[in-house]
């Protein structure tokens, strides 16, 4: 099964051509011109570009690198070539100056793809040329046009992921192998590492933002929550093109219930507007105080809406890894995707998979997944192990 075909050709075919003639020119600017590279550690490196265009999770996950890279060149400015998608993630970050928002999100299909496209590349090829920076970043997975825009920006040391099968590398002047089965805030490290960067501090944050805290507080209130004596919250959906991703409605109904009888919690569902419905149905199943936020709050309000909740449970989505980042106790429910991998980050985290999982889990890889007759490896996962995964962290007393 693969989701965003026309998107994924459209960037492997050209992306393989434009790599290609972008490596035949530096090699002949270099013979003829006689430019050479030179070595990180003789740059005076004022100007930092990164780019990250997917997704709001993996955005979530690189800020450690992020962070790393402005301490190492304290003095420089980082700018971030991002789009809605993942922006929250690093507005309001102290050590990101700009972020660059590109007008394109993937998720509306061709006719996003097609208006939007070429309009967002020349919008990262004129930010990436006017930060001049000494040094690109490229922390996306498997993108043939973000190396593409760490190349054009003319940067003289460009590092990236040179994933497994992709031929993404060959315009890096510095490559990391991306192992499939590290967590991926580690592996968005080892970038780092590969130019000689390390840190300890593996810590993720997020912004908290005074108005949208003061929006929060009134929808709480006036949905009859104090939030003040704790709330649960359940982040039901995942991305639009990856349904195989979401637990049972019925499951997160019977759940919610069990949250309000056993642990007196009202129950706020989250998620994007395209999840109303679903939540909506699933609120008026609990028995018990709930409610649906999804689809009336934004990434930011729903970043406050986690940071005060008592507990968190959540599908394999970005809403856990910014429960995560704000230190909410959260439990991850995980089908086809790798939890070795994409496991919230935190000790104050707890993931679930299927007691029976199918011998070939985890099978999503890199947004694409195989055609499977059993694709319902996460409705195998029962309300009494979120349960009790729920009872680990908020305790049985």
């Amino acid at each position: 099964m693969r989701k965003n075909l026309a998107r994924k050709l459209l960037d492997a075919c050209i992306g393989h051509v434009l790599i290609g003639c972008l490596l035949v020119y530096d090699l002949l600017r270099r013979i003829v011109v006689r430019v050479h590279r030179t070595p990180l550690e003789r740059l005076e490196v004022q100007s930092i570009l990164v780019i990250k265009l997917c997704c709001l999770g993996d955005g979530v996950l690189a800020l450690p690198a992020i962070r790393a890279l402005k301490q190492r060149y304290p003095a420089a400015r980082l700018t971030m070539i991002c789009t809605p998608r993942n922006t929250e993630a690093f507005r309001g970050q102290e050590f990101i100056d700009e972020c660059v928002e590109l007008p394109l999100t993937g998720l509306e299909g061709l006719g996003e793809l097609f208006r939007s496209s070429l309009g967002a590349f020349r919008k990262a090829v004129a930010a990436g040329r006017a930060c001049r920076p000494q040094v690109a970043v490229d922390l996306d997975l498997y993108y043939k046009v973000t190396p593409i825009l760490a190349f054009l920006s003319g940067a003289a040391v460009r590092v990236g992921f040179d994933t497994a099968g992709k031929n993404r590398a060959g315009l890096f002047t510095h490559r990391a192998p991306r192992a499939a089965d590290k967590h991926e805030l580690e592996c968005f490290l080892d970038v780092l590492g590969a130019l000689g960067i390390t840190t300890d501090d593996r810590s993720t944050c997020l912004w908290q933002d005074p108005e949208a805290v003061g929006t929060v507080r009134e929808k709480l209130l006036g949905a009859g929550i104090d939030p003040g004596t704790g709330y649960a919250v359940v982040a039901p959906g995942s991305s639009r093109n990856w349904p195989e991703k979401r637990w049972a409605p019925d499951r997160f109904a019977a759940l919610g219930t069990w949250l309000a009888e056993r642990h007196g919690l009202p129950v706020v569902l989250i998620g994007a507007g395209f999840e109303a419905e679903l939540a909506e149905a699933i609120a008026a199943d609990i028995q018990g105080r709930a409610v649906s936020f999804a689809g009336t709050s934004s990434i930011r309000e729903t970043i406050e809406i986690l940071r005060s909740a008592a507990i968190v449970v959540s599908n394999d989505s970005g809403p856990m890894h910014l429960a995560a980042a704000v230190g909410a106790p959260v439990v991850g429910i995980f089908g086809p995707t790798n939890p070795v991998k994409w496991r919230p980050w935190g000790e104050r985290a707890r993931v679930v998979t299927a007691v029976d999982a199918c011998p070939k889990m985890p099978c999503y890889y890199l947004s694409s997944m195989p055609e499977c007759d059993a694709a319902d490896c996460i409705g195998r996962i029962s309300v009494e192990q979120v349960s009790n995964a729920v009872d680990e962290l908020l305790g049985t007393d």
